[in-house]
């Protein structure tokens, strides 16, 4: 058995041998607008790996293990560099009870692959020490911080990508938005209103202009359904909802535009009347819908009535009278509503 005074030690040629060779390594791959990335912390633990050089059958034949005495994979060991070594000096860290594990499983691997003779002991045996980097990358942009773990063999470890927090997009461009969030830079957009810089699928668009704004500057037309600015609503001369221009024409909305006759057995209007009795004396009803209100018109032998009322609540939002020999209305104060619909 090999002794372990006859165990040379080395390291890859190439692999990065300090903390700032690892940081030149990831920096570079970042972009961070307005800010920088540094490290939060990075450790190089050196792990330790066997090389045993047997005459397999008259055949040099090299064989690499791991701790676990598993050998490893010719792609592995090409891709750490364990064929391109440098000599070291003994290394501080105990490694003789593994390094005695690692020959005897080199030694049964090898006598597996022989057809003719038992290998023996190896010719040569060797401790490639590998180092294993750990830690994390702090973006920071004024006085906000994001922080992206990574780890991974020092010769082969690549910049990991940011996984955006609100997107769950992978980017390497990083940037804040105005509430101090650091994401993917190419997920920002501004609101067209205020110019605040948000992410993306943090804006709505308006269904009449065009524009990406914040939801809180939308409204929801109760005739389309459809999200339009504010300041695009327009309001129905006859309901008085506010409503996108594609749902008003000559300055009245399509769902008063679209009343229908309804009986008083309808579920709509069996609702309505057990809520407000004092409407069961009113006839000729006529109906339609948005989204959150029903619109209602009824008439006597001169005077007519419309009423919006809310869909859920059947609340009262607008009591109007008029007359079946001219047209328009006249909005009634809260106060009058009991005296106006008894008729």
């Amino acid at each position: 058995m090999t002794s372990t005074r006859e165990i040379s030690h080395a390291a890859p040629a190439d692999q990065p041998g300090s903390v700032r060779q690892i940081a030149a390594k990831l920096f570079p791959a970042y972009t961070i607008d307005g800010g920088n990335v540094h490290l939060a912390g990075c450790t190089l633990e050196d792990r330790l790996f066997a090389r045993l050089d047997f005459q397999l059958d008259g055949r040099a034949t090299a064989i690499y293990v791991d701790h676990t005495g598993k050998e490893v994979d010719a792609a592995l060991v090409e891709s750490l560099g364990m064929d391109h070594v440098i000599e070291l000096e003994k290394p501080s860290q105990p490694y003789e009870p593994q390094i005695e594990r690692m020959i005897e499983a080199a030694t049964a691997l090898a006598a597996g692959r022989c057809t003719a003779e038992p290998p023996g002991n190896p010719v040569a045996a060797m401790a490639v020490w590998c180092k294993f980097a750990e830690g994390k990358l702090r973006f920071a942009v004024g006085e906000n911080t994001a922080d992206l773990p990574f780890s991974g063999w020092a010769k082969t470890l690549q910049p990991p990508p940011f996984a955006c927090p609100g997107s769950g997009v992978l980017t390497y461009h990083l940037a804040a938005t105005d509430d101090g969030r650091i994401v993917a830079a190419e997920q920002i957009e501004c609101c067209a209103e205020t110019g605040r810089r948000v992410l993306g699928d943090e804006l709505d668009t308006c269904a009449v202009t065009g524009r990406r704004v914040l939801p809180e500057m939308l409204e929801t037309c109760p005739v389309t359904s459809c999200r339009v600015l504010g300041t695009e609503m327009l309001e129905c001369r006859t309901c008085r909802q506010r409503v996108s221009p594609a749902a008003i024409e000559r300055r009245q909305c399509v769902a008063c535009r679209q009343l229908r006759p309804v009986g008083k057995a309808d579920p709509r209007m069996a609702r309505l009347l057990h809520e407000h009795p004092q409407l069961d004396t009113w006839g000729n009803w006529r109906i339609s819908e948005t989204t959150t209100n029903y619109i209602l018109s009824a008439s006597g032998w001169f005077k007519t009535l419309l009423l919006v009322v809310d869909k859920e609540s059947l609340e009262l939002k607008l009591l109007a009278t008029g007359n079946r020999f001219f047209s328009g209305w006249t909005a009634v104060e809260t106060s009058q509503y009991d005296n106006v619909l008894r008729g």
